[in-house]
């Protein structure tokens, strides 16, 4: 019997993966456990791997393109099975009331599925949701909600359409076409109105919209001198276009506020470099994240209403310390995560800071080391930056940004005196931390850098 290939999720945030590449073709014998595609996501390219031995009957993704969680990979099939061809999965339309919804093909199901209503049932939303939806003809169950119980708001569909950008005029014309030949419409810019399906009842399909694209290649362009200037376009796809999403969606579902101090890392600087020397003979080398990871964890200790995450049923107060330090990429970051930071001691901490950062920028890091972060540190003090406002990390509730170390005149014993001086930035999400509980584990922090040889203790 043949079996399902589908998206996997990775991690508790992911809810799509863009196909990078397909390892096999159509009609490749493979064995379980082969990798058969790659998937990329905002946090690591991952190879999946077949969950059978057999032969690849149909592959229902293209590369390139973003498929939801779940969704319908490829078909794998036995030895000599003839397998039907199906069509790839898409969301639920809208049926109306009367009417025959359209038979679909489908791998022969383990159990007999429920004939499907003759009305969708329509998502949670408040009347101001609805409202705009209706105006703008778009699809409530397209957009994500922040709502309590899942609750699509005003907010909610606001953001879609910063997302989405300007409705097509598909969409608004109520068009009959296939999901797939609306995304290529949109990849290669055709404009879905001038084309008479070949479909059932006049569908648009995938080959009108390719039709349609290569007839606009072949006709002769007009160039004027104003639209003569060439600029480089970077597609928002792939690790860009999550990243955007998860800190949009930060910035609107959090109260986020930011202090920022400063402290004299005088002592600090002076560990470091007492410690590098001790350790020099292990080939060791300590760097200010690796402290900076041990000072926050021991800081978290003493101020759990930091190490914590919110949900419908409350404050949640975690009970490991999971530090994540983010890796700058070529094209985005990653935040690997160092478990039970307290209870690490520095030279292991250390040696999964150099780890991490190395297997990063090459795209091993495995989807585990991504995950069960409960705060997260990043440092911009390598490019020179004093202080600046992090975005928090969902659906951790802070985030420290560290600047850079610079050496000052400042009055020390009430004389002036060269210090060496260190910004930090502390964001939180108010709902959860009040100003002065967070000012409190800033000033622990400080503390802990001021006097680091509390950290040996």
């Amino acid at each position: 019997m043949a079996v399902e290939l589908r998206m996997l999720q990775m991690d508790q945030t992911m809810t799509k993966g863009k196909i990078g590449k397909w390892l096999v073709k159509e009609g490749d014998a493979v064995t379980q456990g082969q990798p058969l595609l790659e998937i990329e996501t905002d946090k690591v390219v991952h190879e999946q791997e077949s969950p059978t031995d057999g032969i690849i009957a149909q592959l229902l993704a293209e590369e390139g393109a973003n498929v939801p969680v779940n969704a319908l990979l490829a078909i794998i099939g036995a030895p000599g099975e003839e397998v039907a061809r199906v069509a790839a999965d898409t969301p639920p339309e809208p049926v109306e009331v009367g009417a025959t919804p359209e038979p679909q093909a489908s791998v022969q199901p383990a159990q007999p599925k429920a004939t499907p209503s003759a009305t969708t049932v329509a998502p949670k939303a408040s009347p101001a949701a609805r409202q705009l939806a209706e105006k703008l003809a778009i699809d409530l169950t397209e957009v994500k909600a922040s709502g309590p119980g899942g609750r699509i708001l005003e907010s909610d569909v606001q953001r879609y359409i910063d997302l989405r950008g300007p409705a097509p005029i598909e969409e608004t014309t109520r068009l009959k076409a296939s999901p797939l030949a609306r995304r290529l419409a949109k990849e290669h810019g055709v404009d879905l109105i001038s084309i008479v399906g070949s479909g059932p009842d006049g569908r648009i399909v995938r080959d009108d919209v390719l039709q349609a694209s290569a007839a606009a290649a072949e006709a002769p362009v007009i160039e004027t001198p104003a639209l003569q200037q060439e600029t480089e376009v970077i597609p928002m796809d792939g690790i860009r276009e999550i990243i955007a999403e998860r800190m949009t969606m930060s910035l609107q579902t959090t109260a986020s506020v930011t202090l920022h101090t400063e402290v004299d890392a005088t002592a600090f600087v002076e560990l470091r470099g007492m410690l590098n020397d001790k350790l020099q003979a292990r080939e060791v080398s300590l760097t200010y994240t690796d402290l900076l990871v041990k000072v926050v964890a021991n800081a978290l200790k003493e101020h759990p209403r930091l190490n914590a995450t919110l949900t419908d049923e409350g404050i949640h107060l975690l009970s490991e310390v999971n530090i994540g330090v983010a890796v700058a990429l070529d094209d985005g970051l990653v935040v690997p995560v160092i478990r039970n930071a307290d209870k690490e001691r520095l030279s292991d901490i250390s040696d999964q800071v150099r780890s991490f950062a190395q297997r990063a920028r090459s795209n091993q890091l495995t989807p585990g080391e991504l995950q069960g972060g409960t705060f997260t540190l990043t440092n911009l003090g390598n490019f020179g930056i004093d202080a600046f406002t992090p975005i928090i990390n969902p659906p951790e509730i802070a985030i420290l940004g560290v600047g850079r170390i610079l050496k000052k005149p400042v009055v020390h014993d009430d004389e002036i005196a060269i210090r060496s001086m260190l910004a930090l930035s502390l964001t939180f999400d108010h709902r959860v931390v009040d100003g002065a509980p967070a000012a409190q584990f800033l000033q622990t922090v400080s503390g802990y850098i001021q006097d680091p040889y509390l950290l040996l203790v």
